[in-house]
């Protein structure tokens, strides 16, 4: 004869097991960074960014517009092919000039206005600018530098092995910008326009 087993009581265990489980997969969403979209470092920070984390993201995404961003000979090509007024003298030392002082002599090249960054949801959620270095460290993410064309699409521009690509960049995930990227903006830099 067997003897069967009967328990008036559910065993405890199991059912904070089963109930720990449901927790974590409930909390088991689409967690992959997204590509937040900043016109400015002031309005990164409005968002509820850490100022120190905006600003250096800002300063990390101009120095790759200045590498990575077409170069053009004179201001004549480039606003040929990213329109009147959208583009700045760069490389001979007068990038830290203001915006109209993209016109006369010297060295360097002119590049489009960088009208926004991109920055991960993940830096976005630091708290604080120490964590933010640890993670840069660590995980060797940079920011994207974005800029328009001609014709109104927002794209950001990379170089792989010696060759310079530009691809379009869905703004439209997650935008923080109130005025969207086509209305001038200020900076420190004077490096935005639109």
């Amino acid at each position: 004869m067997t003897r069967r087993f009967t328990r008036r009581t559910p065993p405890i265990l199991a059912l904070g097991t089963i109930a720990a489980t449901g927790m974590v997969l409930s909390g088991c969403g689409d967690d992959t960074p997204k590509e937040m979209a900043f016109s400015t470092p002031q309005q990164c920070a409005d968002a509820g960014v850490d100022a120190e984390i905006c600003q250096a993201e800002y300063q990390q995404a101009l120095q790759k517009h200045l590498s990575d961003a077409p170069h053009y000979a004179n201001l004549q090509e480039c606003e040929a092919e990213v329109g009147a007024g959208r583009c700045f003298r760069a490389g001979d030392g007068s990038d830290q000039n203001s915006v109209g002082q993209t016109s006369g002599s010297g060295s360097g090249f002119f590049v489009p206005f960088m009208t926004g960054y991109l920055i991960s949801s993940a830096i976005a959620n630091l708290s604080n600018y120490a964590a933010y270095r640890d993670y840069r460290y660590s995980s060797g993410y940079s920011s994207t530098p974005i800029y328009r064309t001609r014709n109104g699409n927002t794209v950001t521009s990379t170089i792989s092995n010696g060759q310079r690509s530009s691809r379009p960049v869905n703004v439209g995930t997650t935008t923080a910008s109130r005025y969207g990227f086509g209305g001038r903006s200020s900076s420190r830099g004077g490096f935005f326009g639109g």
